[in-house]
């Protein structure tokens, strides 16, 4: 415990004992698994970590490409200013899955062109904005938009009104003459760090952006929510939801339409941010996984990893917070328990009834030992069949699902079941694998995606070499006309 970085967390009294006595996640329950799985204390704060750390390298890594593929854009545009065809905007938003629109705004910040006609020679972008969308590469956002929802989605399945905006100042002949701007809808944002095939604890798993330091918007509080909760709708939510309302003691957490603006991570019982946001604000990050956990924004016990970030761009700091259930994390029971218990069980039948056969005077001592041995047998048959073959099978179930991607020929679509996965090591190996595949099918898909970018820039390529050869003969013949 004194090398755990959780025992760094500046915790008061009352939130040291804040959880009730009773229930499945009061004091006597949650002590309980906690001092079963306090072994794996370090092993927990090794998983928060790294589930932060990649989601944050995920976000930095996904705004750098999305700058680059407007930077690629605003290099082509000037090539044949002012004359601009919307082509060269729909072969880019082809290309650049995640933005629902791509648009060139003048310098005033009037749309002259966009991959949504009805944008066109409107003005309705922020001037503040735009003014700064002008001098340098600008991320403006998140803030809400009425024509993002109009526009509809890119990638994500979820759609609502709040956006990301990009800006590309947009250079002819040394001068600033606009910029290039590509709209994102937040929910992207949601996708990249909820990686829902990926949750190693899928029911309440949750990683949420939040405001920490909001340079450009001033009006936006600390704590703010910047991204969808996985506990928005009924989608992921195995209980109640922000939308139905999340009943606590302390009144109902809702929202009308989305968690982005409408909800301040605070703790309900002291309408102050929760412990977890609220010391990830103060030391720039911060982990807690050990007992009793912090109250979350639905006064639920959690644990988990908060961290502080900036993106290319943006003039905001963020904070994002990764956190789970500390009943879920903290509800595994390790095989050996489980073993153990299976042993002991049998070990207490057995003996059981050899008592009760001596204890029967009137049977032959030849009759106790064959019913003796009969029992051995039964007993033997129920703890293959109960203890030890789920347990085969499980570790055989995902052996099959490891060897079909080992041998080349594997679905990554494919994953294992997590409502099957049981709550021991093999439970954790399954949601790990899911983890791993899911990576993988990421990365392949990523590789798959730049394949394709750089094979249709090939052939643009060697379209223009086609065209320049064309003209070099061209001249050369007039050239040769003319001697």
């Amino acid at each position: 415990m004194a090398n755990l970085k959780s025992s760094l967390m500046n915790l008061t009294a009352k939130e040291k004992k804040w959880l009730p006595w009773t229930g499945a996640t009061g004091k006597i329950a949650m002590s309980y698994s906690c001092y079963l799985n306090r072994q794996h204390y370090a092993s927990v704060e090794k998983t928060f970590e790294g589930i932060a750390a990649t989601r944050v390298k995920l976000l930095q890594q996904w705004v750098t490409s999305q700058w680059n593929q407007l930077a690629y854009l605003a290099e082509q545009v000037p090539q044949t200013f002012p004359l601009i065809e919307t082509k060269i905007l729909d072969e880019r938003l082809n290309d650049a899955q995640y933005f629902s629109e791509l648009f060139i705004i003048n310098t005033h910040g009037k749309v002259t062109h966009s991959t949504f006609g009805a944008h066109i020679n409107e003005a309705d972008l922020l001037h503040n904005a735009v003014t700064e969308g002008l001098k340098k590469p600008f991320l403006h956002g998140p803030y809400v938009d009425p024509l993002t929802l109009k526009i509809g989605s890119s990638t994500s399945k979820f759609h609502d009104e709040v956006t990301l905006m990009f800006y590309q100042p947009l250079i002819v002949d040394g001068n600033t003459v606009g910029a290039v701007c590509g709209r994102v809808p937040n929910d992207v944002l949601g996708d990249l760090i909820q990686r829902e095939a990926g949750h190693i604890y899928p029911e309440s798993g949750d990683n949420y952006i939040f405001m920490v330091d909001s340079n450009f918007d001033t009006s936006i509080q600390q704590g703010i929510a910047l991204s969808r909760s996985r506990f928005e709708d009924n989608t992921f939510s195995h209980g109640e939801n922000l939308k139905s309302g999340i009943h606590t003691d302390f009144g109902t957490v809702k929202i009308n339409r989305h968690t982005e603006f409408e909800i301040r991570f605070i703790d309900p019982a002291t309408n102050e941010l929760h412990p977890g946001v609220r010391e990830t604000i103060k030391n720039g990050s911060n982990l807690f996984v050990t007992y009793p956990g912090y109250s979350d924004y639905r006064h639920i016990p959690v644990i988990g990893k908060g961290v502080t970030f900036q993106l290319q761009g943006s003039p905001d700091r963020w904070g994002m917070m990764c956190e789970g259930d500390l009943e879920e994390v903290y509800r595994r029971r390790s095989i050996n328990v489980g073993l153990m218990q299976g042993f002991v069980l049998s070990m207490a039948a057995l003996l059981g009834t050899n008592i009760a056969l001596h204890s029967l005077n009137a049977l032959p001592i030849i009759a106790v030992n064959t019913l003796s041995i009969a029992m051995i047998a039964l007993i033997a048959l129920l703890y293959q069949k109960l203890i030890t073959k789920p347990f085969t099978h499980r570790l055989d179930s995902m052996t099959d699902v490891i060897q079909t991607i080992a041998e080349g020929e594997g679905n990554l679509a494919q994953r294992l079941n997590a409502d099957k996965l049981v709550n021991d090591e093999t439970g954790d190996m399954g949601r790990w694998i899911n983890s791993f595949i899911d990576n993988l099918d990421g990365i392949v898909g990523q590789v798959i995606k730049t394949s394709t970018h750089v094979s249709r820039t090939n052939d643009a390529m060697l379209d223009t070499n086609k065209e320049a050869l064309t003209v070099s003969t061209e001249v050369a013949s007039a050239i040769e006309g003319m001697l």
